[in-house]
Order: structure tokens, then sequence, then C-alpha cells
């Protein structure tokens, strides 16, 4: 039978000089975070049901809106009132719910009623795993230092956790809005005010010419006339790589009529893709409106200057930017793997970015004012994302960005897994290095200027989120560790896991699979083995998000790694090597979670449940690296036998014929 709900002290029954700490009854607290864990799996649902391709979208009437929501909330009831045989249990945090959702809907009408139900679920919870989890620190037992050291974290966690809540009203727009700001797609058909003089600029090194030279093609097919293309390579040595760069732009000149294509090569020249994105400021047409950036291995639409150019009509407007998108994964695990991981971002997240002022240009398929560019000081040649970085100062001398889902040209995905962790180092790495270079302009009013929008929340929480993460790892594992060998040495009884935190564990998950699957589909994807192999992609990159994370941090200049586009090379030794650290860790976690159980008998058998499984989910993300790096072996050899065979199977055709 339930005891009375009511504020309690707490004491440890071996310890009494432990400090009080005034507390609920963890019991209390069980309904609501059943209530609450319940919810959130049943909000996801709603919300996956109700928003098709195209995101939140669908609008409900006010009526069906509130008669869905009574219904998602009597599942939670139900099930929370049959678990603890009482109704009168569930009252506090259903009203609660009821109450905070309809505060939100009604303070921001661009949510949607499951959009508004979802964050006020996710608040609650929040708020109520907190206590629920000091209360159960405060009840297990623990020596009164290390009860301490646990409430101190889960505080910071919970305002971090609180943040990231925050956030993730802009990152998450697309499930949980339904009226929207700022576009989605780029209008059809809209009459420009003023024939922009576009300069594109396609920086190169060391680039597979035949690559190159379509997405030359690709850009002499352009459905717009009032453009010039600067094609800079820099510092590549091998003659056979440029030259025919610079005989294709005369070809492409003498069809067009007219010198468009302007081709340099220079060496030595510093900054990598920054530096070659500045020599192309300093020789650029003088009468240059827009700037495009567009990369050597972009294949661009032809409509991709007439549709986008119509927003420079808005005088605020500052840059626009499309998604990353590639192309050729098709029939390769490898590529769809990364392909998928990719997508999510691209097209769920950063339009909700931009939604709130956050938008920032990724380096390709992007225009920019290019006499605010050239003002603000042009590329940021110390920065390892100098895409991003200069959206920072764009938006902070007063100019807004938008960010489009709307595909307007595809690239390549890095062919092997050395290749896919140097890509994932430098986007981690940058916004961190951004972040300690900027920090002054996030600042609030009135010691920095303003931005759009969130643009200084989105910034930080963006640039410190691999430190965040790193920290929460580091904290937990040492807080797993104090545990197990309090319980080994005596200083504190085994610690027993209720019941309830490892239902809640399950919905947790059940939660984020709804979730997971939700946007994938958002991003385009069907079928569920691509979206295991993106998520396995996704864990594969774990170390290195975490160590470039680190890296950033350094007042060392970082090397700048491009992405090469011939092709994997190498065989099964470079992809041992590619994926070594991240091998040698996933077999020291597995590892440890099996000792861990076998240590059961001395520290007990929750704590030691409840530290494998920590551990393994750690074992997992590191071993999805070997296999993510043997999964591009094996289709670098597939494609090379299917190679070698042509030239046969071409000489055996006339004879089967």
């Amino acid at each position: 039978m339930l005891r009375p709900p009511g504020w309690i002290r707490r004491r440890n029954p071996r310890r009494c000089e432990r400090p009080v700490l005034l507390l609920p009854a963890r019991i209390d607290i069980d309904p609501s975070l059943l209530f609450f864990s319940l919810l959130g799996l049943a909000v996801s649902g709603w919300i996956a049901f109700r928003n098709g391709p195209l995101g939140s979208r669908v609008r409900l009437s006010d009526s069906q809106a509130m008669l869905e929501l009574m219904g998602v909330s009597a599942f939670a009831v139900t099930i929370c009132a049959i678990a603890h045989a009482s109704v009168t249990a569930t009252i506090v945090p259903f009203t609660s719910f009821l109450a905070l959702a309809f505060f939100i809907r009604h303070s921001s009408m661009r949510l949607s009623m499951p959009g508004a139900a979802w964050l006020a679920s996710q608040f609650c919870a929040l708020s109520v795993a907190w206590l629920w989890t000091c209360a159960f620190v405060s009840e297990s037992g623990l020596p009164g230092w290390m009860v301490g050291i646990a409430v101190s974290g889960l505080t910071v966690g919970l305002v971090v956790g609180l943040l990231g809540c925050i956030e993730r009203i802009a990152r998450e727009a697309i499930l949980t809005h339904e009226r929207w700001q700022l576009p989605l797609c780029a209008p059809r058909d809209r009459a420009l005010r003023k024939r922009y003089r576009v300069s594109i600029h396609l920086p190169c090194y060391a680039e597979p010419p035949e690559v190159v030279k379509e997405t030359m093609n690709r850009l002499a097919a352009l459905d717009y006339d009032n453009f010039e293309v600067l094609v800079c390579d820099n510092n590549t040595r091998d003659e056979a790589l440029w030259r025919p760069l610079e005989a294709h732009c005369r070809v492409l000149n003498q069809a067009a009529g007219e010198e468009r294509f302007r081709f340099f090569h220079v060496s030595p020249l510093p900054g990598a893709k920054a530096g070659a994105l500045n020599f192309c400021l300093e020789q650029m047409d003088p009468a240059t409106d827009i700037v495009a950036v567009v990369d050597a291995d972009y294949f661009s639409r032809p409509d991709f200057l007439t549709r986008l150019l119509p927003f420079f009509d808005n005088a605020g407007v500052g840059y626009v930017q499309t998604p990353h998108d590639y192309r050729e994964h098709e029939g390769n695990p490898y590529l769809t793997a990364c392909y998928w991981e990719y997508m999510p971002n691209n097209k769920v997240d950063m339009s909700g970015v931009s939604e709130y002022g956050g938008a920032f240009t990724i380096g390709t398929m992007c225009l920019l004012r290019a006499d605010v560019l050239k003002a603000i000081g042009g590329w940021a040649e110390w920065c390892l994302t100098e895409d991003s970085e200069v959206s920072v100062r764009l938006r902070e001398a007063g100019f807004r960005g938008i960010y489009l889902r709307e595909t307007f040209g595809r690239g390549l995905i890095p062919s092997n897994f050395d290749d896919y962790k140097k890509q994932r180092f430098r986007w981690t790495a940058g916004p961190v290095q951004q972040l300690r270079r900027h920090w002054r302009l996030f600042l609030p009013a009135p010691w920095a200027k303003p931005m759009p929008g969130w643009t200084k929340l989105l910034e930080v929480l963006r640039c410190i989120a691999p430190l965040q993460n790193l920290v929460g790892v580091v904290f937990g594992l040492l807080m797993l560790a104090a545990t197990t060998v309090a319980v080994a040495t005596g200083t504190m009884k085994p610690v027993s896991v209720p019941l309830l935190a490892w239902l809640m564990l399950g919905l947790a998950v059940a939660t984020w699979m709804v979730r997971t699957w939700h946007r994938y589909v958002l991003s385009g994807c069907t079928r569920l083995r691509d979206m295991v192999l993106g998520e396995l992609a996704r864990a594969s990159l774990t170390y290195v998000v975490l160590m470039a994370g680190v890296a950033g941090l350094s007042n060392k200049p970082l090397a700048w790694r491009r992405t090469p586009k011939f092709g994997a090379k190498g065989g099964m030794r470079s992809a041992i090597a590619a994926a070594l650290p991240e091998t040698v860790l996933g077999v020291l976690s597995l590892g440890a979670a099996i000792t861990t159980l076998f240590a059961a008998p001395l520290i007990g058998g929750d704590v030691a449940a409840f530290t494998a499984l920590a551990i393994m989910v750690f074992a997992v993300s590191f071993l999805a690296a070997p296999f993510m790096a043997l999964l591009a072996l094996a289709e670098e050899r597939q494609e090379k036998a299917a190679a070698a065979a042509a030239p046969a199977m071409s000489r055996l055709a006339p004879a089967l014929a």
C-alpha cells in the first residue's frame, strides 16, 4: 500500500553524521515517474502518426487536438493506475502535464498540439526523474560525501537537460511545429527584382580531374546566365591533376562564347580551403553581388541559382544554405550507412535551427552576399569549419540566414572509414574552435550585440555538445566505479535498483526508437535495414567525436584534412589501423562488462547488472567502428573484383551472342 505523499528527512541509518537531505520519499514519486515515461512513449507515437513526410505540416482542429490529447493521456493514466492500484496517484502528474501543455501551446502558436504535449512531457519527465534519482541516492545508504557529489552532478545534469529541451524546440521543429516563419523549400517561378551578378567559387586540391570536370559541366548548364566560375586549385603538385581542369575551362568558355570560367593554380597558398576561397574573393568580378560556393565533387541542379537568388531581394538575408546531400551510395552498405547517418541532421535538425535564427553555412551549395562577406574579413583560415564560422560573423553583422530542406546538389561520401572519421573530426573540432574565439559574441545584451532569434543559445549548445558528452561520460563512469568499490569494500551495503528503474529504462529505449524511426522517415529513409546501418555509423563515430571536442580546446592550430575523392585505398591493415583505438576500447569495455557480471556476488546483482549494461553500451559503440571499417573494405574488394571481371565479360559477350 502506498504511503501518503509528504516531505520527510532522509538520514543514512549507518552514518548519522551525513548531511540531512529534505526530499520526498522515492516511493511517492514512483507514480509520477511511470506516468511521464508512459506519456513520452505515447506522445512520440502520436507525433509519428500525425506527421507525414513534410514534417509537422498537418494541422488539427482544436476539438480534434483536444480529443487526441485526452486519448494519449488516458493511455498513460490507465496503465499507471493499474500498476499502482490507485487512480489518485496520477492526478498530480496528469494535471501538471495538461497545465504545462496548454501553457506552451498558447504561448507559441507555432507549435502543434502534439508538439506542445511532447515538450511538456519532456520538461516534466526530466524534473521528476531528477527528483526521483536524488531520492533514490538519498535512500540507498551511500556515504555522505558520495551523496553530495551525486546530487550535485544530477543537478548540473538537470540544468543541462533543461537547456537541451529548449534546444530541441528548435532542432525538432519539423516534428513539433505546424506554423513556420521561414520557407522549407525555395519558391518556383519567382521573378527577381535585380539581375544579380554571381561569382561561383570552386576550390579544389588534388581532385580527380574527371569528377571536377563534371562539376564544371553542371555549372555550365545552369539556367541562369549572369555568373562566372572561378576554379582555384591550390597546392596540387601533380600537373596531371590540374592541367586538365585548366584545359576544360577553355573548352567551356568556347562553348559559351565568352570567358565564364577562369582557372587559377596557386602554390604555395596557405589556409587550405579557406585560403583558396579568400583568393577567389580577391580575383572575382568587382561587380559581383552574390558569392556561391560549390565543392569540387558536387553536381548542382540547373535551377540552383534561379531558385535561390530571389531570397536576396530581402535586404536582411545575408546567406542561403541548402543541405549536404550525396550520390552513388545506393547498393553499397557502407556508403548507405554513412548516407543515412548524415541525413536526419541535414533534413530535420538544420531546418528547425534555421527557423529559430541559427542557420549556418556548411561549405557547399550556398550563396552569400559578396559585399558583406568581404566587409567581415572573408573566410577564417584558422578554423577547421570556416563555413559555419563565417555565418557567426554574418549574423553578428546584423544579417540572417535561411536553410532549406530541398536538395540542389549532391556530392561524394568518403569511401573509407578513416576519411569518414577525419571529416567528422573536422566538423566536431571546428565549432569548439569557434566558441573559443567568439565566446564574447554569445554573451547576452548589453555585453554583446543582439543576434537573430536564438542564435546565441543554439551556437553555444552546438559548440559544447561534444564536451558536454565527454563530461557526462566521465562523471557517470566515475560514479559507477565509486559505487562498485564502496560496495566491494563494505563501505556501503549493496544497492538494490528498484524494478521501476528497469521499467523506465525500457520505456526510454522504446521512446528513443520511435523518435529515431520518425526522424529517419522524415529524412526520406523507409527501410529498417538502412536505419540500423545509419545508427551503427553514428555509433562508430563516438570516439572521434569525443576526441575532437578535446582537440578543439587546444591553442595549437589543427591540420585541415581534406576528404579524398579518389576512392578507397589500402587493405585489411589499413582498415584495422583506422579503427584501432575504438577496437581496443571496445574489447576492454567488453571485458570490463563481463568482469563486472562475475563480480555480482561481491558487489550485488543490481549494481553489477546496471554497471555492466552501461559499459556494454560503450562497448557496442566502440566496436561499431571496426565493423564500419571492415564493411568499407568488403565493399572496396567487391568493387575491384567487379571491375577486374568487366573486361573479361566484354570479351565473352560477342561469343555468347
